[in-house]
């Protein structure tokens, strides 16, 4: 059995809006994680973009730092 869950493919995105806070979650793990390049399926720049992204979302307070 595979290690990850089989998800749907993530959707192409061009750039990450941090107030767009439904799709920066779907890049989180329940934990409040960032999934890797390899989960997500997005390139490097494109994964930059996300960590900058949930980095200002978090900083804002429109996410939060850890889920327990």
């Amino acid at each position: 059995m595979s290690r990850f869950q089989k998800r749907k493919p993530m959707p192409k995105v061009d750039s990450f809006d941090f107030k767009d806070i439904e799709t920066l979650q779907r890049f989180l793990s329940p934990q409040g994680k960032l999934h890797s390049r390899k989960r997500t399926g997005l390139n490097a720049r494109q994964q930059r973009q996300l960590k900058h992204a949930v980095k200002h979302a978090r900083f804002l307070a429109l996410l939060p730092y850890e889920n327990r």
